[in-house]
C-alpha cells in the first residue's frame, strides 16, 4: 500500500527530499548537527537528511531549533521546500531556468513568471511562501494548474505530493535506471532536431559510452 490520502510528515519529507537530490545532481553536505533540539528521538538516516535540508537551506526549521519533525506538511511548505530543492538542483534537458539574480551570471531552476490562477495566495502571513507557489505554477509543477485555489494552509497528501515531485524532477538532471531519450517538437526535416540521451545505473549513475542508434523519416500528410 501507498496511502495516497495519508497526510506526510516533515520526518517523511526531509527522506523524500535528500533522495530526490542526488539523481537531480545536487549535492548533500555531511548533515552536521544544525541544533534541532527535537529529532534526537528519530532513527540516525532520518536526523542525517533533516541536518543535511537545514545546511543547504531547504528547510529551516519551525524555529531555529526544533524541526518538528511530526507534523505534517502543509501545502505551503511542500511549495517552499520544492522551490528550494531546484535552486539546489542541476538543470536537465528541458527544464526551465533563469539568473538567479538580474540579467548575468549563475542560473538556476526557476521561473521569474510571475501570472497565476490563484486567489488564495495573496495573503500577508504567506511571503516567501506565496512566491515558491508562483514559481511552483509557472514551473508546470502544481498538481492544480487550472484551478483557482491553492489551500496553502491544508496539509498536502502522499498523492500530491508524488505529482509535484515527479514534475518538478522533470526539471533537473535525474533520469530512471536505463536508457532514456528526450526530443524536442519537430515536423520536417528543416526543424532543428535536439536529442537528450541517457544512460543509468541501477543507482541511477550515468553510464557513458552507450552507442544509440537513431533514425528518422520524411513527414507527409497523407
Amino acid at each position: 500500500t501507498y496511502s495516497p490520502t495519508d497526510s506526510v510528515p516533515r520526518w517523511a519529507m526531509a527522506l523524500y527530499l535528500t533522495r530526490a537530490l542526488g539523481p537531480a545532481g545536487g549535492t548533500l553536505g555531511a548533515g552536521v548537527d544544525q541544533g534541532f533540539t527535537d529529532i534526537s528521538g528519530k532513527s540516525a538516516e532520518i536526523i542525517l537528511a533533516i541536518n543535511q535540508l537545514a545546511e543547504l537551506g531547504i528547510s529551516v526549521g519551525k524555529t531555529a531549533t526544533t524541526f518538528a519533525p511530526d507534523d505534517d506538511v502543509t501545502r505551503e511548505e511542500m511549495a517552499l521546500f520544492i522551490s528550494r530543492l531546484l535552486k539546489a538542483s542541476v538543470t536537465g534537458p528541458g527544464g526551465n531556468e533563469e539568473f538567479v539574480s538580474g540579467t548575468t551570471g549563475l542560473k538556476e531552476i526557476k521561473s521569474i513568471d510571475t501570472d497565476h490562477n490563484f486567489t488564495d495566495i495573496n495573503l500577508a502571513w504567506l511571503m516567501a511562501g506565496q512566491t515558491a507557489i508562483i514559481n511552483l505554477w509557472n514551473l508546470g509543477v502544481t498538481e492544480v494548474s487550472t484551478a483557482t485555489t491553492f489551500d496553502p494552509r491544508v496539509d498536502i497528501s502522499r498523492l500530491n505530493m508524488a505529482q509535484m515531485m515527479a514534475r518538478a524532477l522533470d526539471h533537473t538532471n535525474a533520469r530512471p535506471a536505463g536508457v532514456s531519450i528526450q526530443s524536442n517538437k519537430y515536423q520536417s526535416a528543416a526543424t532543428t532536431v535536439t536529442i537528450s540521451v541517457t544512460h543509468r545505473t541501477d543507482a541511477f549513475l550515468p553510464i557513458s559510452g552507450t552507442l544509440i542508434d537513431t533514425f528518422r523519416y520524411q513527414y507527409n500528410s497523407t
